[in-house]
């Protein structure tokens, strides 16, 4: 078959979630112009006191404002849900992406269900960020069983047909992407990451908090992870508490005599207990799943 036969058209949204940068909307937007098949450039104004969403409109884009600061996953989820086009890609507001990058994405996204942009090294970092995204990185690869490149990247195009069924779960805050990223790789979804390059960041500095911030996101995951596949966590737990208890009964009977002493079957009692409490919720995790869908 002929590949140009297989080539599916562009067809989609830009999506801009923008809090009080009046300073740089207007140069992203002309650096953007008119991007290769994008059907429309939605910025979301997410309560900002400044003039973001004047100097937006003024720029060509259309408008979409929300009374009070929500948070960047609201803004998101206003402009999913504002958006006519079965396709939407998010691009940060402060400068830090590159319109060339956006086509990369743009090109992919007809094929996948979410098309990510991930960060290589030349991109700009917060070096003081770079230690607690690692540890989350890590985290996230161990708990969903995949290997993801960018857990954070803001550079990602979603099927709104898929995203929608998951709109529900994404937090208001800045760690929808992290949300994303698991809902759709735990609920078998085509997912592909593309390298890409990030600049300096205009404008304002960035609210989030590297410990309070990153904390909620460990929690998140953990919970993310609980709700799509619940023996991920409690199986590794229960298999722990039994080994430890059987272990200890082990040396404990080479050493002194052959005894189950209380502590060893409180170890061994509670592994088993979390390994049934998984079953229980990953049944519940089905039916909701069945529900909802």
């Amino acid at each position: 078959m002929d590949i140009n036969e297989t080539k599916k058209e562009i067809n989609y949204t830009l999506i801009i979630p923008a809090y009080n940068e009046g300073m740089v909307i207007a140069g992203v937007l002309k650096e953007l112009g008119n991007p290769l098949g994008c059907a429309e450039i939605i910025v979301v104004d997410d309560g900002s006191t400044d003039n973001t969403a004047k100097i937006a409109v003024e720029n060509g884009a259309r408008v979409v404002c929300h009374q009070h600061n929500r948070g960047n996953g609201a803004a998101i989820k206003t402009g999913i849900c504002s958006a006519e086009t079965e396709t939407v890609i998010v691009y940060d507001a402060d400068g830090q992406h590159r319109p060339e990058d956006l086509e990369k994405i743009a090109k992919e996204s007809p094929y996948c269900d979410m098309v990510v942009g991930a960060r290589n090294k030349k991109s700009q970092k917060d070096w003081t960020r770079v230690p607690g995204k690692m540890v989350l990185g890590i985290f996230a690869n161990i708990l969903s069983g995949h290997k993801i490149p960018d857990l954070t990247s803001g550079l990602r195009s979603f099927k709104v047909s898929v995203i929608k069924k998951y709109l529900h779960l994404m937090p208001n805050g800045f760690s929808m992407a992290t949300t994303s990223t698991i809902a759709l790789f735990k609920m078998g979804h085509n997912v592909k990451y593309i390298p890409i390059m990030t600049k300096n960041r205009l404008g304002r500095k960035s609210s989030v908090k590297i410990f309070s911030d990153g904390f909620r996101v460990i929690m998140l995951i953990l919970n993310l992870i609980v709700l799509f596949n619940p023996q991920r966590v409690f199986l590794p737990i229960s298999v722990f508490f039994v080994s430890l208890g059987t272990g200890y009964f082990i040396v404990y009977s080479l050493v002194d005599r052959v005894h189950l002493t209380p502590s060893m079957l409180l170890l061994i009692i509670t592994g088993i207990i979390l390994f049934f409490m998984g079953i229980i919720c990953e049944h519940i995790s089905a039916i909701r799943r069945e529900l909802h869908s």
